[in-house]
This record gives C-alpha cells, structure tokens and sequence, in this order.
C-alpha cells in the first residue's frame, strides 16, 4: 500500500501535464532512506497516461566506485541509437550531453533517476545540463535522493543549487493512522511502532513482515527484539527456500542492479529460486532486471554472509561478467576483482576503470579507481608500481585530496629513486612540490624543486628540464621574487617551443603572466589569457581554471576587485560544470566580496570553505583573513579566532602573499580594539620583506596602518599604492575618491571619516549601511562630541554582540534546527530557499566548530543558547 502520498501524485501529474504540453520541469523527490521516494515514482509512472509515454528509469549504484553515466546506461536502449552508440564507443561527455538532448525532442516523456545521492560526477554534470535546457522540451525529469545523507559539501549540491527553479517535493513520515492501517489485524502497539521506528514505511513494513519470527505481543520490547532492520531482513529471507537463500546471497553481492541470467549462473540456482525471492517481496522486478526492495536490505544480507563466501561470489561474479562483456562498465568489474580479493584483476581493472571515469569527468571515481589499484599494486614492477602512484598522487590534487597524493607521490619517488631514474624523479619532485604548496608546506616545496633542478642539470634540453624549470618559476612567482620568476619561466618557455609542447607552453604562460602582472598588469593579463585560449583549445581544464585563478587572485591582490570578481566568477563557472574543485577561487571571492562591500555573501562563502572536507592549507588561510576582517569591521565576535588561524597559516607557508595580507588584516583588528600598539606591531612584523619586494599594496597598506598607530619614524616610499599613500599625507579627499574609483565603499568612508564634518557625516551614513558597527560607532562620538547635531542614530541593536559570532539569522535557523526541523522544513519556516538555509547551516557547523546536527545542538546546549532536555526527575 501506498498511504498519505496522494497530494504527492496529484502534485507529479500537474507536472507531467504541463510538461506534456510544452513546459518541460525537473522536480527533486527528497526524503531519507526507506521513505518511499522510489515507491511513490513507481506508482506514478504506472498512471496510464505516463505510462503510455513509455518512461524511462535510471538508478545510480551505492558500488565504492560508482559507474561513470550509470542511470544514462539504464535508460540509453529508450532513448534511442544516438545515446547507445556515443555511450559505446567512450565518447566525450559534450557529445553524450548532445545526444540526450536530441533524443528528447519534443515528445512527451518521463525520465527517473534513482537515488541522486549515489550518483557519479558525470551523472550530476548531465543533471545539470538537462535541467538548464529542459524548458525547451516536453520531457518531466524527476530525481530522488536521500535529504538525510546529503550534507552542504555534498556534491549534489552544486546541481540543486544551479537549478532554482526545479520543484522539490520531501516525503513525510507516515502518521500513526498510516502504521494503524498497515498493522491491520495484527497484535501490535501501534503507538509504540510508530515510535520505535519514526514512521519510515520500510522500516514499518519491515517490523510487520518479522514479526512473525521475532514476537506477535503489543508490547515494547517485542518491538525492540530485533532492534535493527537487519535483523528484521535477515529473519524475513531466513523463512525462504534454501534455494532461494543462495540466491539472495548471491543477489546482494551481484547487486545493487541484479541481471535475472546473471544471477542464475552465479548463484548456480534455477529461475524458481530467484522467483521465490520476488515472490516473497525480497527481491522485485525492476524491468528486466531485479532489486532489492531497499539497499537497506542488500546490505543486511550481504553483512551476513562471512568473508570467505563473499569473496568466493564476487569471483563467480567477475568470471561471469568479464566472459559475457570483458570491456564492459570497469568500474563494476573492479569492485568485484576486490571484493574477490584478486589483485591481479584489481591491477589490470582499476586503472582502466580509473581512466574511463577521467574520460567521462569523473575526477572523484577516478581517485577512487587509483586508489583501488595502489591497495592492490604489491607485485607489479618497480617502474609500474611507481607511475601508478604518481597516477593517483595526480588523481588526488584534481579533488584536492592533498595529503593523500603526498603520500602516495613520496611512495613514487622513493620507488623511481630506487632504480635510478632522474628524470622521473625529477618529474615527480615538481608534482610534489604542487602538492606541498596546498598544503602549506612552501620550503618543502622549494626543496623538493631545487633537487629536481639538480637533477635534470645533466640533460637540460629534456621535457623534465623543462618541467622543474617551470616549477623553479612557479614558486618564485608565489614568493612574489618576480624577476626570478620570469627568468626561470622563459627559459622553460624556450625549451617547450622548441619541442613544440603545446601543453607545456600554456602552463608556462600561466606562470610567466602571473609574475607579470604585479611588474606590467597589461602584459600580465594578456599572457594569462593566451594560456587560457591554449587551454580551451587543448581541453586542458585545469589550464583554463589555473589562468582565471591567477587572473582572479593577482587582480584581488592589486586591488582591483571588480575586475577579479568578473575572472573569478568566470574560473568557477566553468571548474563546475567540469566537477574541479575551486576553494582558492572561491575564497578569493569572500575576499574580493568583502571589499566590494557584499559581506553577507563573503561571510557565508568564508564560512563553507571553512567546514569539513576542504583540505587547501591557502584557500582556508584567504578565506579565515576574509572572515577575521569581517568580524572585525562589524564588531562580531570570533575575530582573533579566525585571524590567529591566517597568521599560523600564513607562519607556516613562509611566502610575502600570505603573510603581508594577515599582518595587514591583524593590524586593522587590533586599531578598531583600541590597541595601537598592536596594530603598530602587527604592521611593523611585515613591513621588511614587503619594502623589500616592493609590492605597492602590501606596503602602503603596512605603512598606513604605522602611520595611524602613531608610527612618526616612517618615510613613505615612493612604491606605495596611491590610496594609501595620500592618506598617509593627510589628503582624505583623494584617498576616498581613488577608494571610489575601487570599489571600496568602506575603505572610501575610512578615508571620509579623517575629513570635515561633513565628510564625516557622509561616512557615517555608510558605515552605517555596512553594518560597520566600530568604525560608525566612533565616528558618531567624535561628532557628538564636536557638537554636530541631527545625526542618524544607526541601526538599532536589539542585543549585544552575540558570543559565538552568530547572526540574527543563523540564531532563528539554530532554533530551528534545535527543534528537529530538516533544512527544508526551516526553508519553507523561514521564507527562504533551502540552497540559503544550506550556507546558513554551513556556517552555523563552523562557528560550533562541529559536523552534524546532533553536534549542533550538544554546542548550542554547552553555550547556554538553548535549553537542555529534560531530565527524567523533571518530568515526573
């Protein structure tokens, strides 16, 4: 039965009729494990009018390593040959996109994909193609996935967000009347059913099916006895044939997808067998294929069986698969290979595998496939076992899981040293050396280049030469020693011409436009662009997203905001759409956001970089110097926490571009404390190396803070950036109107406010408008002290600053979440989008310092920001 989902249907079938007619939709159907999202798409696709236009169902697969475009395969026999052939012979993922898209034409049609939660990188890039173009067809697109397993830094949440206008339907528990119906005659206590299982339909339907076996009493612990849905499984399928059991068996390791042939052969059991399983609802049809009737149950099964047994049906299985498709989804046979426990398989598969998920954009799978294959790599030749490590060390840089490559890159090095080959070794130092730098460890990174250089000093006209030369400059260019940078990059240049390495070129404009820049900003930028055009060309994404980057970040430093915004946003725009991480883009964003005067939206992006899973040591160090600058200009707490963090970074990198910036940012917290000699101090501590670099920004900027704390010794060098050198001269007028020409509200109202009254008052105004709450607070004293009258009298504050840093929407969204309330339900609460209520969330976990709800609200009781539960004496 299918109770309490009417509306629901009523809901899809409007959908499907004005999709029918012309307005193609996309909705999401959300809602945790076992609540019946598949159950309630099954039913409506059943509804004749649907099911006339034969739908179409794709479900992506809980394997470790899910398959690159699973659901597409699924549904590739109803979409015509375009799609089957492009899928066949690898195509590239622009050319399978095309094909879907043709195929859909505009007759009406109803595709499904399955459980969301499990897909693939290239699944969720397809996604989010279709959903962008599916108003230019007659095609409703509906997409389940587990709200409860989906966390702000999941990857499926970059496709929710990219389309707002896509509908969301979120299943409920089922009430008490519901359980009371499914109960039937059964003697059960109802009330405590629902209780013990929270109204999840599976979870019901799978108490009432054991009960038979596990007690037929309405009492409590009858209900209680098995406590778990396992147990419950376990003891429906132990009723079943002993035939049908080794099917089942033999099901939940060939699954989640279960071919009825396949698992014939693999179970060694006749078709009665398998259909007893589906007869007794263990198993069902799902087309030509079966399935579990929730993953929840293959699971249980499959944790039954003992190592031995399962390893001995993920053979059988692999034997089967490779002798009917032996070129056939990879990824499905590598799982097997390991679950079999053969490395030979796992090391001829995985890193197929591995390369046709790269094929697909599959950057994660791919990983993944790598890291498969270096688990099993014992026995393979010293150069293999070396280039596959280096393989993955790759792999793990393009999902920024940098410790992870370091780890296997310094296995590969020792591996390529071992037998004597430096131009591998040299090699490999470079990629390490890109490594080390995400992660903070610059000098590591510096000796590891300065080897390869050595290295390669014997054969300097080789491409490894040229790499390490590369990678000299590169370092150079981030130690902002310009000169040397451009020395090293063209020597590389010179030798990749040569060679005629059109990959190789590109990277090193890159390098050579970025140094460029800070000494000839035209020149700079045009070499950044011609790297970029080389890597459009080439289909080098990471060349492209590299250029905006440095595009991006060295306009930022330069001050010129507007323009890194306009690159930045262009840089994560297409590192999205092809599944690349972009921390660094996207902290230097807060911080280009800060200073344009956008610090809503700065603080939320500072604050999601800041939660778990993003391991970039310099994204995290931009974007806590965002946040400590935030907090200090709107006088919220939590300021020296951020900046203590940026200064122990920036410590730890060695580099001016880290260091200057968090010095800068220190000095200005410590002057709107009131602690001048803090500020002159933190000034002071970066005042050498930027003279000595003669970086125009960082060295204003450090002398005005010295000049402000009262510093009379300083002499204003000539290098210093415009806006702050006439501030430092007392000409507050130029200064705001040079700040204007920037962007920079609250810079140009720090320079009104050194002004006349009037100037003053206009700053006042502004800062007032920013929420700048220090600097209009003293400016107002100055004034009323001066005897100006009429003045505005700010934003009223309800409370004092609240001590975790909370703002007055993340306190009613903490609230909420306190309540139980799910983010879709504090969504609708709150009138906002459920993508807001995700950053709010995000940001409520990282100023807890937490990573899950429970967490949540344990901190929000030690704080004293909400109540504790009752204890069992107050309730009495």
């Amino acid at each position: 039965m299918l109770l309490e989902r009417d509306a629901l249907l009523q809901q899809l079938q409007r959908m499907f009729d004005g999709a029918a007619t012309g307005q193609g939709r996309v909705a999401w159907i959300a809602g945790e494990a076992g609540i019946g999202k598949t159950s309630l798409l099954r039913r409506f696709v059943r509804q004749p009018d649907v099911d006339a236009t034969r739908p179409l169902w794709g479900a992506c697969d809980p394997l470790f390593t899910p398959r690159p475009l699973g659901p597409l395969h699924d549904m590739a026999g109803g979409l015509g040959g375009g799609v089957a052939a492009a899928l066949a012979r690898h195509a590239d993922r622009v050319e399978v996109f095309a094909a879907v898209r043709d195929a859909l034409g505009r007759t009406p049609r109803c595709l499904v994909i399955d459980d969301l939660h499990w897909a693939d990188e290239a699944t969720l890039d397809l996604l989010a193609d279709l959903g962008r173009r599916i108003d230019d067809t007659r095609t409703l697109l509906l997409a389940s996935y587990r709200d409860d397993e989906v966390s702000p830094q999941h990857p499926l949440r970059r496709v929710l967000g990219a389309l707002p206008g896509a509908a969301r339907l979120t299943l409920a528990p089922l009430s008490t009347t519901a359980v009371r119906q499914l109960a039937g005659l059964r003697r059960v206590d109802v009330d405590a059913l629902h209780r013990h299982t929270g109204g999840n339909p599976f979870f019901v339907t799978e108490w009432l099916a054991s009960l038979g076996t596990v007690g037929s009493g309405g009492r409590d612990d009858a209900l209680g006895v098995p406590p778990t849905v396992r147990d419950a499984v376990l003891a429906r399928a132990a009723r079943l044939p002993v035939g049908a059991q080794a099917a089942l068996a033999a099901a939940a390791v060939v699954g989640p997808r279960i071919e009825p042939a396949l698992l014939g052969q693999v179970a060694g059991v006749d078709a009665a067998a398998v259909m007893a399983c589906v007869d007794a609802g263990v198993l069902r049809e799902s087309g030509p294929a079966l399935e579990f009737r929730h993953e929840l149950a293959r699971q249980a099964v499959l944790a039954s069986l003992s190592a031995t047994r399962q390893r001995a049906l993920h053979a059988h299985t692999l034997q089967v698969l490779e002798a009917a498709a032996p070129g056939e989804d990879l990824a499905r046979l590598a799982h097997h290979a390991e679950g079999a426990g053969d490395a030979t398989a796992v090391r001829r598969l995985a890193p197929a595998a591995a390369r046709q998920a790269l094929a697909a954009g599959a950057r994660s799978e791919a990983r993944a496939q790598f890291a498969r294959a270096v688990r099993h790599a014992d026995g393979l030749p010293i150069a293999e076992h070396a280039a596959l490590l280096q393989a993955h060390a790759s792999a793990c840089s393009a999902v920024q899981r940098f410790h992870e490559g370091i780890t296997s890159g310094n296995q590969a090095l020792a591996l390529w040293r071992s037998i004597d080959d430096p131009e591998r070794e040299a090699d490999m130092l470079c990629q390490l050396a890109s490594l080390m730098v995400q992660v903070g460890c610059n000098a590591e990174a510096e000796t590891a280049v300065r080897q390869a250089v050595d290295l390669v000093s014997e054969h300097p006209g080789g491409a490894s030469a040229a790499r390490a030369w590369r990678a000299q400059a590169w370092l150079h260019m981030l130690a902002r020693e310009n000169d040397a940078a451009i020395h090293w990059g063209r020597e590389a240049l010179l030798h990749c011409e040569a060679s005629g390495d059109a990959a190789a070129i590109g990277i090193t404009l890159n390098t050579l436009g970025a140094a460029t820049m800070h000494l000839d900003d035209a020149a700079g930028c045009a070499l950044l662009e011609r790297s970029r055009t080389i890597g459009l060309q080439l289909g080098h994404d990471g060349m492209v997203v590299d250029a905006d980057s440095n595009l991006g970040s060295a306009s930022g430093e330069l001050h010129r905001f507007e323009r890194a915004e306009r690159w930045l946003a262009r840089g994560v725009a297409y590192a999205l759409e092809r599944e690349i991480e972009v921390d660094y883009l996207l902290s230097w964003q807060a911080l280009c956001w800060l200073h344009l005067g956008r610090w809503e939206a700065a603080g939320d992006q500072a604050l999601a970089l800041l939660g778990p899973g993003h391991e970039s040591t310099i994204a995290r160090n931009m974007a806590q110097i965002a946040l400590g600058r935030l907090r200090a200009r709107r006088g919220d707490a939590g300021v020296w926490t951020a900046l203590d963090d940026a200064l122990r970074l920036a410590l730890a990198s060695g580099h001016l571009q880290r260091i200057a910036p968090v010095r800068a940012a220190r000095a200005e917290a410590a002057w709107l404390d009131g602690e001048r000699q803090r500020c002159l101090d933190e000034a002071a501590a970066a005042w050498a190396p930027a003279l000595a670099h003669r970086h125009p920004w960082f060295v204003g900027e450090l002398a005005y803070w010295r000049h402000i704390a009262g510093d009379t010794t300083i002499e204003l060098p000539a290098c210093a950036a415009t806006p702050f050198a006439l501030q430092c001269r007392g000409d507050w007028a130029g200064a705001a109107a040079a700040w204007r020409d920037l962007a920079c509200p609250y810079e140009a109202d720090r320079a009104l406010a050194e002004g006349d009254a009037n100037a003053q008052r206009q700053a006042l105004s502004g800062f007032d408008r920013l929420g700048a709450r220090p600097m209009a607070d003293t400016l107002r004293r100055r004034l009323q002290v001066a005897g100006v009258r009429g003045l505005p009298r700010g934003p009223r504050r309800a409370t004092r600053a609240h001590p975790l840093g909370l703002t007055g929407r993340e306190q009613q969204v903490l609230a909420l979440l306190c309540e139980g309330l799910r983010n879709a339900e504090i969504a609708a609460r709150l009138s906002r989008s459920v993508r807001t209520v995700d950053h709010h969330v995000a940001a409520l976990y990282a100023k807890l310092g937490v990573d899950s709800r429970h967490a949540a609200v344990l901190a929000a009781q030690r704080h004293g920001l909400i109540a504790p539960p009752p204890t069992a004496a107050t309730t009495a």
